[in-house]
């Protein structure tokens, strides 16, 4: 007995008989017939019934479906058993079908999620290797970084006295290293065929042991190489050890000068070996050597080794006792001092965390725009294929079976995407690496490690869920008698068209996040940009000089060698005037002391302002454009042997001396000394923003050369013309008067200040970028969606225009739509950009994070981008012929 119809073939007999089906909009009817047919098993006899049905909708389509069989029909139970796995196989091979015969839609839909995707794999492995990997050394787990604090605050430095203390009195700590804040970029590395400037540092002897990390080549610095008497010794980079001694393994033991002293080299460090700085050439620290000294000075940065099951908390109790008896011992220098253990790698990388994260966060809201947008387009694409998944629904297709097909189709495009997301992402990786320096951390190569492939294939498979789920719940809710009785004409579901507008409203949302943030970025490098930084920059040219210890050991020569240069730069053509000075303001970072009016003492010199100080040749202040306020610039009265002598900038005179004169006054300054030293002011100067352009002026002293006379000399030369062209005559004076002295860092002032917030400036550009890329994404959703439902209402707008309503109006009707919808993103946007903008506050100069200028502009330019998104469908509609729309009807 042959079974009976099932309603929804009557329902399929009924639309084909009514009106002509046409074959596109059937579909391929065999195989969504046999796809029903191993779900369900059905007898022959239904097998046959169901043949019938199809070959007749198929006579009726135009089209002759062959080659069904009604005896291959019958499936046996072992078999509809594994029927599971050859429908997912099924629906994969209909699925790469049906993406293959829309190239256009698929190539973008892939397009815009691998950019997606690759931006995301891309960040992601920068973020894994700045902040998630763990140190290369062994046991890292057990490192800690120790910092001053000052009633709880922290800084980064330490006293070299206190890291003495700290080292011999913990019973919690395996051992504890030193290494000096910051790297001496001025050695002179002669006796090779050129001189060579290299960074080098002081580190305590015990720093490599600590780390846990052993030389490619000879040995670690011993215990008796940290006495002053002991011979000077050093290790060098494997950089270093490549390019001067070309990798020969007789370098260990030889002799390398070094500022004209010579030293034995006793170890080559391992390739890609960093810590805090590209370093050369590590020199031992000795108790009574450089930077030693004074309690009160703090010049470096402890690395600890945890003992094995100690915790970081057990050894921060025990510094906490040691720290309590330093300030009892020591109340001048320690009084509120302590010593902070973070983590090592934590303490690395938190300089880099907020930038990273927000970076991050932008691009992983670039990808859910990205995301929306093909839901979107997806949507559509389901509304069109309407009468397709009707007929699968009538045939007998379950709701989970149409969403399962149409998941497969999201998925495989989510894949590919993927695929080539990973391939982006390593040009993707090369790019931000550019842009975002991680030299700190040692991250100049990322790679795309087994992490970050897990990542990729998690975002794939995340990103198919978000953009396919929608489409998919909506496609799974075909109605066949509904469909088919308007056939291709039937417009989608509201709960279709409401899934696709609340996609819009969510990409303006995000967008305008977005806009936000990179606006109060911008806004905040204006500020910056206008910053007077207090000197001249335009036309000023800055390079270093160092001169050798052992070749220029008295003042004298070093007096008359300086000297000598400048007079000879000054003569060269397009030369305005030329100057030196131990650190160029930005450049060259802190080196502070403590001052004070003698007439008015401190308590205690730990309460002393500091004051910036810095050594000075004539005719630097003319060269770099300070303003001389008051009484004279240093000259060649100030000599070694004479009165010391100082000028002050502004701030300072005003500090010290309030509105009294300060010219002839005296200054004592903390020098480390048993007893301040007195200078007297011989001059004032303007304020200049001395460490960083964000930072305000400071107290600030200059020093005659002579009386002070150091190595390192940063020269300043203001030309008339482009300053670059001066270049090659100072690298040949220079030469001339000293063949194994190398100008080193050479370049402009603007590029010093461009350098200086480059930084910033890279992250705003990039938050911007990717702002605009949401923008744009969040246009093209809106315009499809209006685009949309321009197309299925043509037959509306037909009605409208032959009832007398003009272009204007059907304009009108389409703008309302799209603006309410753009209104509606605006408001949730600006409400979460309120909250959201508040984590970038640090990040932010002279702009408040809820700038109303800010706020409101970026709601006109997407009010703006909304109307011009809206206007293309809009015209379109309007345009429309009312005869031919209602013929379409």
């Amino acid at each position: 007995m042959r079974e009976s119809a099932p309603r929804p073939a009557v329902a399929i007999l009924r639309a084909c008989l009514s009106e002509d089906a046409a074959p596109e909009v059937l579909g391929d009817l065999e195989e969504v017939y046999r796809a029903r047919v191993q779900l369900e098993g059905r007898s022959p006899a239904g097998a046959w019934y169901w043949s019938q049905v199809v070959r007749f909708i198929g006579r009726l389509a135009g089209r002759r479906l062959t080659g069904i069989s009604p005896v291959g029909l019958h499936l046996n139970t072992s078999r509809r058993r594994a029927s599971s796995m050859s429908t997912v196989l099924q629906d994969i091979r209909y699925a790469i079908r049906t993406l293959v015969k829309e190239p256009g839609f698929t190539a973008v839909a892939i397009l815009i999620l691998a950019v997606g995707i690759g931006a995301n794999v891309a960040m992601f492995s920068v973020t894994d290797a700045a902040l998630l990997r763990t140190l290369p050394f062994p046991e890292a787990d057990r490192l800690a970084m120790g910092r001053t604090t000052w009633s709880g605050r922290l800084a980064r430095n330490v006293s070299a006295p206190d890291y003495y203390d700290y080292r011999d009195q913990s019973e919690q700590l395996e051992s504890l290293a030193a290494v000096l804040s910051g790297s001496w970029a001025g050695l002179t590395i002669t006796g090779g065929e050129e001189p060579e400037r290299v960074a080098g540092t002081l580190a305590s002897v015990d720093l490599f042991t600590t780390l846990g990390v052993e030389p490619q080549l000879g040995r670690n610095f011993t215990a008796a190489e940290a006495e002053l008497s002991a011979p000077w010794v050093v290790q060098i980079s494997h950089g270093l050890w490549q390019r001067r001694f070309g990798g020969s393994p007789d370098v260990v033991g030889s002799t390398l000068v070094v500022d004209g002293l010579p030293v034995t080299i006793v170890g080559v460090m391992p390739a890609g070996f960093h810590l805090f700085y590209d370093v050369d050439v590590w020199i031992p620290m000795r108790d009574g050597g450089p930077a030693t000294g004074v309690r009160r000075f703090h010049n470096w940065v402890l690395v600890g080794r945890l003992k094995p099951d100690v915790s970081l908390e057990t050894a921060q109790a025990e510094i906490d006792v040691i720290s309590a008896q330093l300030q009892e011992a020591y109340p001048e220098s320690n009084e509120n001092k302590g010593l902070n253990l973070t983590p090592l790698h934590s303490a690395i990388v938190e300089n880099f965390r907020p930038s990273l994260i927000m970076l991050m966060a932008a691009i992983a809201l670039v990808l859910l725009i990205a995301c929306g947008n093909v839901a979107g387009l997806l949507l559509a694409r389901g509304s069109s294929r309407g009468t397709e998944l009707s007929i699968r629904a009538a045939m007998g297709a379950s709701g989970g079976r149409l969403a399962r097909q149409l998941l497969t189709e999201s998925a495989l495009i989510a894949v590919t995407a993927g695929t080539a997301g990973i391939v982006l992402a390593v040009w993707f990786q090369r790019l931000i690496l550019q842009f975002i320096s991680l030299d700190t951390l040692g991250v100049v190569e990322v790679g795309l490690p087994v992490p970050t492939l897990g990542f990729a294939l998690a975002l794939s498979v995340g990103t198919a869920l978000v953009f396919g789920v929608a489409p998919a719940v909506s496609g799974s809710r075909a109605n066949p008698a509904e469909q088919l009785k308007g056939g291709a004409r039937t417009s989608a579901g509201s709960a279709a068209t409401r899934l696709r507008s609340t996609l819009v409203v969510s990409q303006v949302a995000l967008s305008v996040v977005l806009l936000i943030g990179s606006g109060l970025l911008m806004r905040s490098f204006a500020e910056i940009q206008a910053v007077d930084p207090g000197f001249a920059t335009e036309n000023v040219l800055a390079a270093g000089v160092n001169l050798p210890d052992g070749k220029y050991a008295d003042v004298d020569s070093r007096v008359q060698f300086y000297d000598g240069l400048l007079e000879e730069i000054r003569a060269v053509p397009g030369v305005r005037s030329a100057g030196a000075i131990s650190m160029l303001p930005i450049r060259d970072g802190y080196s502070n002391v403590g001052a004070w009016d003698p007439q008015n003492p401190p308590d205690n010199t730990r309460r002393t302002r500091l004051a910036q100080h810095r050594r000075i040749l004539p005719g630097y202040f003319e060269a770099i454009g300070i303003p001389l306020l008051a009484g004279r610039d240093v000259d060649r009265r100030d000599v070694a042997d004479g009165e010391r002598v100082l000028i002050i900038n502004e701030l300072m005179a005003q500090g010290l001396f309030g509105d009294e004169d300060p010219i002839g006054r005296p200054v004592a300054v903390d020098w480390g000394r048993d007893e301040p030293v007195l200078t007297r002011v011989i001059g004032v100067v303007g304020d200049v923003r001395m460490t960083r352009i964000t930072s305000q002026p400071d107290w600030q002293m200059y020093y005659a050369y002579p009386q002070s006379a150091v190595t390192t000399m940063r020269l300043a030369i203001r030309t008339a013309g482009d300053p670059s062209l001066v270049t090659n005559a100072v690298r040949a004076i220079l030469r001339a008067r000293d063949p194994d002295i190398p100008l080193a860092g050479v370049g402009t002032m603007e590029q010093v200040i461009a350098d200086s917030v480059s930084q910033t400036r890279v992250i705003m550009l990039t938050l911007t970028l990717f702002a605009w890329v949401a923008a744009f994404l969040a246009a093209i959703g809106l315009y499809s969606v209006l685009a949309y439902f321009v197309a299925r209402r043509v037959h509306e707008i037909g009605i409208r225009v032959a009832l007398g309503a003009t272009r204007g109006r059907v304009v009108q009707l389409v703008l309302r739509r799209g603006l309410a919808l753009v209104g509606i993103g605006l408001v949730v946007g600006i409400g979460g950009a309120i909250g959201v903008t508040r984590l970038i506050q640090e990040q932010l100069y002279g702009v408040a994070p809820t700038d109303l200028v800010t706020f409101a502009a970026v709601s006109v330019l997407f009010a703006l981008v909304g109307v011009l998104a809206c206007l293309m469908p809009g015209m379109r509609a309007a345009r429309q012929d009312p005869v031919r729309a209602l013929q379409a009807e």
